[in-house]
């Protein structure tokens, strides 16, 4: 062969490996398989926090602890959890604005028929809803006292964590914890409390007492947060 073929077979072994290459690598994630079907971005996650789950959680400077609870919030206006300090005297800066009531089942549910209803509302969200979490959602563990997922927007691809859990003296006192947070950025354009809205809302036509999020009940959250969906 002449030196042109030679250059010619050379070329085409070069692309011939490429192409292996290319396909071998792993491709880009893109939206959960709910999600809407204009997501084209890759989702980007951020770092899963490494401390999410039911763990000891201490509440502030005194020492005082909350066992078996979801993680409390950072200083960022861009999560809502039922784990923190409801002494004004000794919480954090700013705990008040990321702070919920848990939510209560219907009278008489047990631990695992409340996480069982929730698991199907959660199942039965919406993804694009109110302008949010176009990217789908994933629930990732789901038990009779745990249930964690994650959600995505739709433009970017950011991804949140969502956490319920059964409080630990739920056979005396029958409740669900519950934290939704966004791992990148500082803002949330409201998203949080768009999603826990929309599934508190379901609740509650079930019958449980599970309080909406609104200006009155959090108005510095909403003071950073004017609606302005990121989906």
């Amino acid at each position: 062969a002449g030196p042109a073929t030679r250059q010619a077979l050379a070329l085409a072994g070069r692309r011939s490996a490429l192409a292996t290459l290319v396909s071998l690598a792993p491709m880009a994630a893109l939206a959960f398989d709910n999600g809407l079907p204009e997501m084209e971005k890759p989702k980007q996650r951020g770092p899963k926090p490494a401390d999410i789950g039911l763990k000891a959680r201490l509440l502030n400077a005194d020492g005082d602890e909350a066992l078996g609870s979801v993680k409390t919030c950072a200083a960022t206006p861009n999560c809502f959890t039922t784990t923190g300090d409801r002494d004004i005297s000794t919480a954090p800066p700013g705990e008040s604005g990321h702070l919920l009531p848990t939510w209560l089942p219907p009278k008489g549910a047990t631990a695992a028929a409340a996480m069982s209803e929730l698991e199907s509302v959660v199942k039965a969200y919406k993804p694009g809803q109110a302008g949010i979490d176009g990217g789908g959602f994933e629930i990732v563990t789901s038990s009779d006292t745990y249930l964690y997922a994650q959600f995505a927007s739709l433009r970017q691809g950011y991804v949140d964590d969502v956490e319920f859990a059964p409080v630990a003296d739920y056979a005396n006192s029958p409740a669900v914890q519950v934290r939704s947070a966004s791992r990148l950025g500082y803002l949330d354009y409201a998203v949080n409390a768009m999603r826990l809205n929309y599934i508190s809302k379901e609740l509650r036509a079930k019958g449980w007492t599970s309080p909406e999020i609104t200006t009155k009940t959090h108005p510095e959250y909403f003071g950073y947060n004017l609606p302005k969906p990121r989906a």
